[in-house]
């Protein structure tokens, strides 16, 4: 089975190392390319619309994926700037992702709720530059935020760290 089968065919701890090794060390292919490899356009989501290109997910695990830019069938390839990845199978632990991403900020989204998890900066081995996890839990009743299951995930790929009331992104 190859990286990428198996990459479309798992869920939790396997599927993360999977998406961040295919992200890596120059690894990381380009919009259209990703985009193929992950998933089929939905279509329910025009494009006039959206701000993101919506995948359906050949994983099974997933309930969406989301990818920038967002291209035109016109529009020549670019490299990857955000993607993401929700699915209620998904089931990430807090302790996968310090294991790869050991600095972290909990930060308050004061625009739609709950809190973000932001990891950054991340190891130069990465394409990307930081990982978000937004949380709507209340985890202030949780004995543990490792308690928690994160069912979503955005790698961003641009080098500027901004603040914003959602949280942070990042921004050439």
């Amino acid at each position: 089975m190859t990286e990428t089968q198996k990459l479309n065919n798992t869920t939790s701890k396997e599927w993360l190392n999977l998406i961040t090794e295919f992200l890596s060390n120059g690894n990381s292919k380009s919009t259209r390319a990703t985009s193929e490899l992950l998933g089929t356009e939905n279509t329910k989501y025009q494009r006039k619309e959206r701000g993101s290109k919506f995948l359906i997910p050949k994983n099974t695990n997933l309930n969406y994926i989301a990818i920038n830019p967002d291209l035109d069938e016109t529009e020549t390839d670019k490299p990857i700037t955000y993607l993401a990845f929700s699915g209620e199978k998904l089931n990430l632990k807090l302790n996968y992702l310090t294991e790869l991403f050991p600095n972290v900020d909990l930060v308050e989204n004061t625009y739609d709720g709950g809190i973000q998890l932001f990891f950054n900066p991340v190891d130069k081995r990465f394409d990307f530059t930081a990982v978000s996890c937004q949380i709507y839990t209340d985890y202030k009743s949780l004995d543990e935020l490792t308690d928690l299951n994160i069912n979503g995930i955005s790698f961003m790929f641009k080098p500027n760290k901004l603040k914003t009331r959602a949280g942070y992104t990042m921004t050439e």
